[in-house]
């Protein structure tokens, strides 16, 4: 009986279960400590070196437009902790030559501004935060993709041959200032979504979409500069070419460079599930290439929809379903999380043909959420500002792919942070692939961070908090169970002006609070949902025990009792009770921001 453990149990009895790991309440016999917060399941073969990335180059300017994000219990934390205690080991940030007007007062791109200085700044963030940096150079000033590959405004009128100096030098250059100023680099990409077209040369240009008419040479320009940075600083950057439409055209790229001797380690491709096929048309097609070129494989850019919702005036490169050539998840965060667990899935099955040359995955841009209108000309936080098509009818007549006035995110719906910055469950998929413990919180509480509506899951049992039959009656018991993702297990917290929570109910629409039954100070007293009064038994401390661990203290014992699983149940239907407060699991809660 859970009375007699805790008042019976001698003090070397609780060093050696302790010791040992066999306590209840300790993590280390706490299957909840690697229950899959995105609710996707862990993929075999996944390595700790397996690239599990995300690009988020436009950063700077999200920030800069005033922008915060949060853990998923709604808490603040800079981006690349929050990103790291999800599991992302590997940043992506793309290199444009000059994202400048030409002309005075030269009002910047957009889309991140991202020139040099931009990529050292993030390069050096993610660096710090322990992660690797995935170099990505488009080899123009805006963006580079099968439809548009602008040579940079400096080399508008350059031949093959200075363009192949050019791609040398400026490859050379910058990986040298990124590296003294102490990025850890691990791959370069040479050009971007290089489909027969790069830096103003090829099919777009000439009709000759094979890479024979000089995209090869320049690619092999920017691997020639990669090697010789290597060998400058006893480093092993990989070599990564990057193609898009791989179910249709990618053996035939890889066929290509094969043919053409270009000195390269890694193909990449662009998949978008809703684009490009299946998972096991993924995996099929890079097995492939790994198998008959001899070349490691991965996917450079990835993402999903979680919503069809527009969150600023700019359409979306997904506004409704007629964008989804293939419907094969959910639009929906879960949809999302298993299409992204299932890129990772495909890439690692490789690994079964041919051992570690499937090498990883890169969410794109997960945090460029909608900004204020105002910022997206000043700030860069949009797609495209107004001065991009000065810079396409140096090469046309007409402005067709960039713009003429300043745009919003294109984006927005298909991020891994949801329109007010907060992680959803979906960014949770890179340490749920690998099994590992997330961190879900910055443990860190500024005055009202707290308020918000939260699911309130067990770190002992993984279950959730629960009102019983879903009731909106008084004295209606609180329990845990399943997740349902329902109202009868959401929870408003909203603090007072003494710095307690009430915990208000969605079962009751919220109009009914958390409440210990009777006014009661003892042990195993009952946690009842009643209406909302504003007395001391229905007031709570939410207090830090450990990164997105927290215990939910009861005012009506000044602090000394928590809301407790009793007798350390992991069953559903397991009751939830007032227990003096000793810091074990069935004690401890995590708190997920439901929405």
């Amino acid at each position: 009986m859970k009375t007699g453990l805790k008042k019976c149990i001698t003090a070397l009895t609780l060093a050696i279960l302790l010791t040992a790991g066999l306590m209840p309440g300790t993590k280390k016999t706490c299957s909840a400590a690697t229950a899959p917060i995105s609710g996707t399941s862990s993929v075999s073969g996944i390595t700790d070196d397996f690239a599990r990335g995300v690009d988020i180059s436009a950063l700077t300017a999200l920030e800069k437009s005033g922008t915060e994000f949060h853990y998923l219990d709604g808490s603040n934390g800079d981006m690349f902790d929050i990103l790291s205690g999800a599991g992302v080991n590997y940043v992506r940030i793309r290199i444009w030559n000059n994202p400048y007007d030409s002309s005075a007062p030269y009002k910047p791109y957009g889309a991140g501004n991202c020139d040099l200085y931009n990529a050292k700044i993030l390069g050096k963030r993610a660096t710090d935060a322990g992660m690797k940096v995935f170099i990505d150079f488009h080899y123009s000033d805006f963006w580079a993709d099968p439809e548009k590959q602008f040579a940079p405004k400096a080399w508008a009128d350059y031949s093959l041959a200075y363009k192949k100096d050019a791609v040398y030098n400026f490859t050379y250059d910058s990986l040298k200032e990124l590296l003294d100023y102490g990025v850890n680099i691990g791959m370069v990409q040479i050009g971007n979504e290089t489909n027969g077209s790069m830096c103003g040369v090829g099919g777009l240009y000439d009709g000759v979409w094979d890479l024979s008419s000089g995209v090869a040479a320049l690619m092999q320009q920017g691997c020639y500069a990669v090697n010789d940075i290597n060998a400058l600083y006893g480093k092993s950057m990989l070599k990564v070419l990057h193609f898009t439409d791989l179910v249709e055209r990618g053996e035939w790229y890889a066929e290509c460079v094969d043919t053409l001797g270009v000195d390269y380690d890694v193909f990449s491709t662009s998949y978008y599930p809703m684009w490009h096929g299946t998972a096991s048309d993924l995996t099929q097609k890079l097995t492939n290439i790994a198998r008959n070129y001899n070349k490691k494989v991965m996917v450079a850019e990835t993402a999903y929809p979680y919503t069809y919702e527009n969150f600023d005036s700019q359409n979306n490169n997904i506004g409704d379903a007629s964008g989804m050539v293939h419907a094969n998840y959910a639009v929906s965060v879960s949809g999302q999380a298993e299409a992204l667990h299932d890129v990772f899935a495909a890439v690692a099955k490789v690994n079964e043909t041919k051992a570690g040359y499937g090498i990883g995955a890169f969410y794109w841009e997960p945090g460029w959420i909608a900004t204020d209108s105002s910022t997206w000309g000043t700030c860069g936080s949009g797609w495209a500002t107004s001065v991009t098509g000065n810079y396409e009818k140096l090469y046309s007549g007409s402005v067709t792919y960039y713009s003429t006035v300043d745009g919003g995110s294109t984006w927005d719906n298909m991020t891994l942070f949801d329109k007010n910055g907060n992680a959803m469950k979906s960014l949770y998929v890179f340490n749920d692939i690998c099994g590992k413990s997330s961190i879900t919180s910055s443990g860190i509480f500024n005055d009202g961070s707290m308020d918000g509506t939260y699911y309130i899951k067990s770190a002992y049992s993984g279950l959730y908090l629960d009102v019983a039959d879903g009731s909106s009656a008084d004295n209606a018991n609180l329990q845990q169970n399943t997740y349902l993702g329902s109202s009868r297990q959401k929870f408003k917290l909203t603090k007072n002006d003494a710095s307690y929570y009430y915990i208000f109910t969605g079962a009751s629409g919220y109009s009914k609070a958390l409440d210990i039954a009777g006014k009661k100070t003892t042990d195993g007293t009952n946690v009842v949902q009643y209406s909302y009064n504003g007395g001391q038994n229905q007031m709570f401390e939410i207090a830090p025990v450990s990164p997105g661990i927290y215990a939910i203290k009861t005012r009506i014992t000044n602090s000394a009792s928590c809301l407790d699983v009793f007798d350390w149940s992991q069953e559903p239907g397991g009751n939830i009770v007032q227990w003096n407060y000793w810091g074990g699991d069935c004690q401890h809660w995590i708190l997920e921001a439901a929405y």
